[in-house]
């Protein structure tokens, strides 16, 4: 019976080579630390104001034992306020032990322009009507306007609370042409510049394509608002 149990052992022992090498686990704190310092740096570079709310990571990450690398997927540098799905590369002793998809909520911190007050519909703002506040985004805001002189001397298009980060559609250009204003019209056609007068068809901002009547032919045609009082047109 000896050599019986004998050959057992050996076939025990020689299985028990076979077994994967003792493995490393990483719960889900330990997983969030090993990549915050990484995001960090990269949102930081970006210089946006970007920073991290949360992380969503599993629970328990096992790996391989050996010494870990963690690298962050590309498309950092596009990033805004929001949600966003981080894929993280973690390397043993340099070969992949796991791909991971992490997802991170982010905030903005900006400096934007605000108003002072409330304001009503068809109001204009002046420029003591606004100031640079700092705030969190938490989540994008396309439009989002940028600067004072971007708010100052427009009409609201609505009703807007103080201290609301301002986007473009809620302000809008002061009329520049009422409806039957005497308008000054110039064509410009290479070194030629033909200038007449127009009564505007209806009121419109600068930028506005308005139809004009020809004060002498009644003739009607389209011009774009380039001052008050003053329109281009591209074609005669």
């Amino acid at each position: 019976m000896r050599p019986f149990f004998h050959s057992v052992v050996l076939v025990l022992l020689a299985f028990g080579s076979l077994l994967p090498a003792e493995a490393q686990v990483f719960n889900r704190r330990e997983v969030e630390s090993a990549i915050d310092m990484p995001l960090r740096a990269a949102l930081e570079a970006n210089g946006r104001g970007l920073y991290v709310v949360s992380f969503t990571t599993p629970a328990d990450l096992k790996l391989p034992d050996g010494e870990t690398t963690w690298t962050l997927g590309a498309g950092i540098e596009n990033w805004e306020a929001g949600r966003h799905n981080l894929p993280v590369t973690v390397l043993v002793d340099g070969a992949v032990g796991a791909r991971l998809q992490i997802v991170v909520q982010l905030k903005q911190r900006v400096q934007t322009p605000v108003l002072r007050r409330d304001f009503k519909r068809g109001e204009a703002v002046g420029k003591d009507d606004v100031l640079i506040m700092e705030t969190d985004l938490s989540a994008a805001m396309p439009g989002r306007l940028q600067t004072i002189t971007d708010v100052v001397g427009r009409v609201a298009t609505r009703d807007i609370k103080a201290n609301q980060p301002l986007i473009d559609k809620m302000l809008e250009g002061p009329v520049a042409v009422e409806r039957n204003d005497r308008v000054r019209v110039i064509l410009n056609r290479g070194a030629l510049s033909i200038e007449t007068t127009g009564i505007a068809m209806q009121r419109g901002r600068i930028g506005d394509f308005i139809s004009i009547r020809n004060a002498q032919s009644k003739t009607l045609f389209e011009a774009q608002i380039t001052a008050p009082g003053e329109a281009q047109v591209r074609s005669w």
